[in-house]
């Protein structure tokens, strides 16, 4: 697993990253500056955090498409898998790494 390639299998195949967040990173920025700058209680607010999710709810599902026919396809392939195990929580604590880990959902 890597950042510039999602997955590298062992016999050579090289599966890219996607990257879902950093694609929609532009309309986020601006529907979290709408939010942030709207009155609270107000029925401008709640359209605004209405927008917000519609913009990350397509991104969630796309990571999760991803990943599920991913994960079925190796599945299918392989009879053995073996797995690394990672400490993503402190591997996020990077703050120059944080964004792409979590864009690439490991």
């Amino acid at each position: 697993m890597g950042i510039k390639s999602y997955l590298v299998a062992s016999n050579g195949e090289v599966v890219d990253n996607p990257k879902y967040y950093r694609t929609q990173k532009r309309k986020l920025r601006s529907y979290h500056k709408k939010l942030s700058r709207s009155v609270k209680s107000s029925s401008n607010r709640v359209k605004a955090k209405i927008k917000l999710a519609r913009t990350y709810s397509p991104i969630t599902n796309l990571r999760d498409d991803f990943l599920n026919k991913l994960s079925t396809r190796l599945i299918k392939e392989n009879s053995i898998i073996c797995i690394e195990d990672l400490r993503v929580t402190n591997m996020v604590k990077n703050h120059k790494l944080a964004l792409s880990i979590s864009d690439a959902s490991w």
